[in-house]
């Protein structure tokens, strides 16, 4: 399999897919796309991609297609997959507000707020 930084191979984030999901949701999020504008930016379908988050895609071939078009989509490494940390999309909300300091840090009743604002954001996707 195609080798795109270090060790890390498709195939082995594949084998890993249930855990590299949820990474690639946040990495959709971090880059400012709701799923609607993802599936639309990246060619690929919003059921696909929801099983693709849920690390349900059992074809290895679909699998490798669509982690290829969000790696060249989104100007991603495989390695950069892997280590994504999600606390970074909270932290770095604070950028979004001109009024906030640079070292500002959300309280955690804040990043549960914001967390369940954002699932009503993608609910509302399927509404409209």
């Amino acid at each position: 399999m195609k080798n795109f930084a270090s060790n890390i191979t498709i195939d082995s984030l594949f084998d890993k897919r249930k855990s590299i999901g949820p990474k690639l949701l946040e990495i959709m999020k971090s880059k400012g796309h709701t799923k609607v504008s993802f599936s639309k930016l990246t060619g690929i379908s919003r059921p696909t991609l929801n099983n693709l988050f849920k690390g349900e895609t059992d074809s290895k071939t679909t699998f490798t297609t669509h982690i290829t078009k969000i790696i060249e989509t989104v100007n991603i490494t495989l390695e950069e997959i892997i280590t994504f940390n999600e606390n970074r999309i909270i932290e770095s909300a604070a950028v979004f507000s001109d009024n906030a300091p640079a070292d500002h840090n959300f309280e955690p009743e804040a990043k549960e707020m914001f967390n369940a604002l954002d699932d009503i954001l993608h609910l509302c996707e399927l509404y409209y």
